[in-house]
């Protein structure tokens, strides 16, 4: 039987699991919280919805316990966390040579870091628009609709695409092939690098950002930063579209009452992925000749933060 893990088995891989395992797959959770993963197989994962309340049984294992081959790895790790897990995976043999790797992480450059692992035509990039929580080990939170876009990271269309979009679809997670993933990971990467790390220097929720009068004034340089880069590596963004979707973020009822996750991991004592965002950007910038001082500040001031962990 074809055979999934989930490597990151947080919130958002809690809710892929959970939604997979549901709809009938083989699915393993894997992850290196232990005291999480012991209670996922003591007492399944427990899911809290808008209504209901109730419990999935699904196994989960340590990274460094895993010996089972999979067909189709889901990357929900923290960024810098997903070369140490997928190193793991493959010196105990987990990764054998059809192994498809998806990632849905946050940030740019992974295609470049899972190549390390498999050939690109085994690596599908997406981007999920899901949300979840975790309330604790073992407990998921899971509110709101979404979906999925994923595309093969060289462009190509193959059976095993088509396979895993109608995995993720018998599995209600609105998923679709997509013509131009980058651009989608680009446009939440911006997202990402504007309200991530301002609210996390400013110790602000997104709304209390976007109540002052002159934010505009503070986002629109270091969007039309970023734009320059991608459009340096040939994705090409449109400014307007992007301050849109940022501001739309602004109001209560949609994300203004959240801190977003970076102000989040240093609350609870964590590094950040402030490298797979504004450094990121910033490292494509320098590569490819095009100035990022805004990018570059952003990244040392959350670094200068990250010192008091």
């Amino acid at each position: 039987m074809y055979k999934i893990g989930i490597a990151g088995a947080g919130a958002m891989g809690g809710r892929i699991g959970v939604y997979m395992k549901e709809a009938g797959y083989n699915v393993t959770l894997i992850d290196n919280w232990e005291e999480h993963v012991n209670r996922i197989n003591d007492n399944g994962i427990e899911v809290q919805t808008e209504t209901n309340t109730y419990s999935v049984e699904i196994p989960a294992i340590l990274s460094k316990d895993v010996s089972e081959k999979f067909d189709l790895i889901v990357i929900l790790t923290k960024a810098m966390q997903a070369e140490e897990m997928l190193q793991q995976l493959q010196d105990t043999n987990c990764i054998h040579e059809g192994t498809a790797l998806l990632s849905m992480m946050n940030g740019l450059g992974h295609k470049e870091r899972l190549s390390k692992f498999v050939p690109i035509s085994q690596i599908y990039l997406g981007v999920t628009m899901w949300t979840a929580g975790l309330r604790g080990p073992g407990q998921l939170l899971l509110e709101g609709e979404g979906g999925i876009d994923i595309q093969r990271a060289d462009g190509e269309q193959d059976e095993n695409t088509k396979y895993i979009l109608n995995m993720l679809n018998e599995s209600g997670l609105n998923a679709k092939i997509s013509d131009d993933v980058f651009k989608s990971i680009w446009s939440k990467a911006t997202l990402n690098s504007v309200l991530n790390p301002l609210c996390t220097i400013l110790d602000k929720t997104i709304y209390e950002f976007g109540s002052y009068q002159e934010s505009k004034q503070m986002i629109i340089p270091l969007i039309k930063e970023i734009v320059l880069v991608a459009q340096a590596k040939g994705i090409h963004l449109d400014r307007e579209v992007l301050l849109n979707k940022i501001e739309a973020a602004y109001p209560k009822e949609t994300q203004g009452l959240h801190y977003p996750s970076m102000h989040q991991d240093l609350k609870n004592g964590r590094l950040t992925e402030i490298d797979y965002l504004n450094g990121q950007i910033a490292a494509y910038g320098k590569e490819l000749n095009v100035p990022t001082p805004l990018n570059s500040m952003i990244t040392h001031l959350i670094h200068q933060l990250e010192m008091k962990i």
